[in-house]
């Protein structure tokens, strides 16, 4: 290569670099609108309207991953007027040019111009001129946000047919198609024509393939004869799916038919705006939950209508995600609402369980409505997700237990009971759950009532404690039985105490003040009774009973009428000592008591003994035997006396 040429091409790419400069990222584009008529056929000496449908489908050269809002800026039509010429065709245009507004990409809309026919216009087709003006956005800066605006106009033709046929106008759309459901479109069709159509086909066809007519592309209706300025009605069923847009979406509308001729005819093709109100959909308003772990508890849920139409037979169905919240031992349950109205707030409550393994925190839930629609097809929202919180244990604790538990005899089991929390409970009740064999509660219940969290009260049981019980630490069970924040009956885990059980201990002490006797005489004797109870007790009948060689003299009982704990009185009986009684032998004396307890219960005591010494008479005599040995010898002696003097 020459050494000119070389420097020739340095030159070239400097200058070109130059020019260039560095790569810019910037949003670039421009609106692009197309025109049609609703209805382009008119009749000779017809005043109608010309509903001029404006749709922009932008074009985007250069876009934006970075900042995607800045596409609608560039494509966007700002500030569009709208004008409307006659150029050849046999019409006048009585409405000046109109402002529109902005006109988006993907945006359609429809300007009414009135319009008038003339007399003497001669049947055919012309075209009549549409002018559009607008600003727009041509360059935008990602980078500094800088904007380059320029001005846009286009002039679109559309055709105009001018017939003396039967014509028909589409006066009114009455329309409950929804997105994601079947509804009904109501078209009213006029004859605009001079003249009469017979055998006329009125077809419905859908442009979109999110939309069908029938169950198909299109549905036609029949009508024997159709005069000249009347006006009918027909019924379509259009289904849209899901992913349609609430948004006008055109329909053809054509009809075929027979003119005065006979000669079978087609209209031209009205387009006809269909818009599909939203998809029916519910929200949810609210949740709250009052499921403890490990139990059951209410669950709410509200859901409001959100439309667009009054749905019937609805049914709320709630779903678990986890096997840690069932609804009666089932993922899911269902609850009938009915008719239900947009905007209509509506409340449900289940019965929900959290397991024993659950834990404190949210789990997922989905719900779903089915219902009827107007027109009585079935419809369901199934896109409701939403969640549950468990709440944590309600719980108790037994505390300061006390008893007074000893074999023989009644006593009670004392405790604190403390609502631990988290939640206040009505009606409480606390539940013995113990099985001892010698021991037995004299009310397997105690009362509470209310108790709000951190309160406490005391419970008490009565026991009846037998004679065979061992002398020994227990452990007692109990439950508490309570209704929550429902009003639904819950019972709590089982909480244990544990108390002592006293060995058996005599009802009453008692101590004889002289515990002797003499042999062959009756004396008072004085029985010192002391209450070794810890209650006091009344109606106390004391019976002694006494063996040979002692005897009873006067009545066996005495009575008292009252002993408070640690208080004594003093009995007196007669007893007697038989002569066969053998001074310095000890004889028992045996005692029962009868007595009535401080709940009015009676009870016999255990039978008591006490001893009784037996002592020689007073005086310092012999006793008889030897005295009576001694008088035998006295005589014998002066017997022999006697005999000796003689």
């Amino acid at each position: 290569m020459k050494r000119s040429s070389i420097a020739s091409v340095l030159f070239a790419a400097v200058m070109v670099s130059a020019a260039t400069g560095p790569v810019t990222a910037a949003v670039t584009g421009n609106p692009e609108i197309e025109v049609a008529l609703a209805d382009n056929t008119v009749a000779v000496g017809e005043e109608t309207t010309f509903d001029v449908v404006l749709s922009n489908n932008g074009e985007l050269d250069s876009s934006s991953i970075r900042n995607p809002s800045l596409h609608n800026e560039v494509t966007t039509a700002r500030g569009l007027t709208v004008d409307v010429g006659s150029s050849d065709a046999p019409i006048s245009i009585s409405t000046s040019r109109q402002l529109t507004g902005d006109l988006a990409m993907g945006s359609s809309r429809t300007v009414s111009f009135e319009v008038s026919v003339d007399d003497d216009a001669d049947p055919g087709t012309y075209r009549v001129p549409i002018e559009l003006n607008y600003d727009y956005y041509s360059y935008i800066s990602e980078t500094v946000g800088s904007r380059d605006s320029e001005s846009g106009s286009q002039t679109e033709y559309v055709t105009v047919r001018v017939s003396d046929d039967a014509t028909f106008d589409v006066v009114d759309v009455d329309s409950s198609a929804r997105v994601g459901s079947t509804g009904g479109v109501e078209l009213t069709v006029e004859n605009t024509g001079e003249t009469a159509a017979t055998d006329a086909a009125v077809t419905l066809a859908s442009q979109n393939g999110e939309f069908t007519v029938g169950g198909g592309e299109q549905s036609s209706r029949f009508v024997e004869t159709w005069e000249s300025g009347e006006s009918r009605t027909f019924q379509y069923r259009v289904a849209s799916s899901s992913d349609a847009e609430p948004e006008p979406h055109n329909f053809g509308l054509s009809v075929a038919f027979d003119n005065t001729d006979g000669v079978r005819t087609e209209s031209v093709d009205n387009t006809v705006g269909i818009a599909p109100a939203p998809e029916q959909s519910f929200a949810v308003v609210n949740t709250s939950s009052t499921v403890p772990v490990g139990n059951t508890g209410e669950y709410e849920l509200t859901l409001r209508n959100d439309g667009p139409v009054t749905v019937d037979d609805a049914t709320v169905a709630v779903t678990s995600q986890s096997s840690d919240i069932t609804f009666g031992g089932a993922t899911s349950t269902s609850q009938f609402v009915g008719e239900w109205s947009p905007g209509e707030v509506r409340t449900v409550t289940v019965d929900a369980t959290a397991s024993a393994n659950s834990e404190v925190r949210s789990y997922a839930l989905s719900a779903s409505v089915e219902y009827d629609d107007p027109e009585g097809d079935a419809g369901t929202d199934d896109s409701l997700s939403l969640g549950i919180e468990t709440t944590p244990k309600q719980e108790f604790s037994l505390s300061d237990v006390s008893g007074t538990l000893q074999a023989g005899q009644d006593g009670t089991l004392e405790a604190t009971l403390v609502n631990d929390g988290p939640r206040t409970v009505e009606n409480a009740v606390v539940n013995w759950e113990s099985d001892h064999s010698n021991l037995s509660p004299q009310e397997t219940q105690y009362a509470v009532g209310n108790l709000e969290p951190g309160e406490s009260t005391t419970v008490s049981f009565g026991v009846d404690t037998s004679d065979s019980a061992s002398e020994g630490p227990r452990q007692f069970d109990f439950t508490v039985g309570y209704e929550d924040d429902s009003g639904d009956q819950q019972t709590s885990d089982t909480l244990s105490v544990q108390s002592a059980v006293a060995a058996s201990e005599d009802e009453f002490a008692l101590a004889v003040e002289n515990r002797t006797i003499t042999v062959g005489n009756t004396r008072v004797v004085s029985v010192e009774v002391t209450n070794n109870l810890d209650e006091t007790v009344t109606d106390v009948e004391a019976r002694l009973f006494a063996d040979d060689p002692l005897s009873i003299s006067g009545t066996d009982t005495s009575y008292i009428e009252s002993l408070e704990p640690g208080e004594s009185a003093t009995l007196a009986f007669e007893v007697s000592a038989a002569s066969s009684a053998t001074a310095g032998s000890t004889y028992p004396m045996s005692f029962d008591f009868r007595y009535t307890d401080s709940g009015g219960d009676t009870h016999l005591s255990d039978t008591f003994r006490k001893p009784v010494d037996a002592t020689p008479q007073s005086g310092g005599g012999l006793p008889l035997p030897l005295i009576f040995g001694l008088g035998v010898a006295v005589i014998g002696g002066v017997a022999v006396v006697y005999w000796r003097r003689d």
